[in-house]
């Protein structure tokens, strides 16, 4: 025989399925189910933790980072200068170290003359090699991999 009690109860239950307050306003809609709505803050408290969000002291930060001093029109040519001559030895690293500023100024300042240079060609040069002394297996894998990436 069916039970009809998980039936009855199914008809009077909300949505919800943690316990709602007994203040909380419920209303009953046609088709029998129970319409749960949430109470709206009063206006002063909503105002009062606005006003008190500006006041309030953030906690200390997790990590601290170091003060950066923006780099001098001389400093910048001579970073320029620097990675174009021998970019091996003058990383983006090594000139942030010694610039005492960021990774993203130094691409920033040397992103021209890096899209220009000759160790471009070079670089260039050497996968072109690398990818001819390969078995023809890895070859078909790296040109295959190469027509998907250009279907995305």
């Amino acid at each position: 025989m069916i039970s009809i009690r998980p039936l009855l109860r199914s008809t009077t239950r909300s949505f919800y399925t943690w316990n709602t307050p007994k203040n909380t306003p419920r209303v009953t809609l046609d088709d029998g189910s129970v319409l749960i709505s949430r109470q709206p803050l009063p206006i002063s408290a909503t105002a009062s933790t606005s006003a008190s969000a500006q006041t309030i002291a953030l906690p200390p930060r997790l990590r601290s980072y170091p003060k950066r001093s923006p780099m001098s029109p001389e400093q910048e040519a001579e970073c320029r200068k620097l990675r174009a001559e021998n970019p091996d030895v003058w990383t983006v690293q090594t000139l942030c170290r010694k610039y005492n500023t960021y990774p993203g100024r130094i691409l920033e300042l040397t992103a021209a003359d890096a899209r220009n240079s000759s160790r471009n060609q070079m670089l260039a040069k050497q996968e072109q090699a690398r990818f001819e002394n390969l078995p023809i297996s890895k070859k078909v894998t790296i040109v295959d991999r190469i027509r998907r990436k250009a279907l995305w």
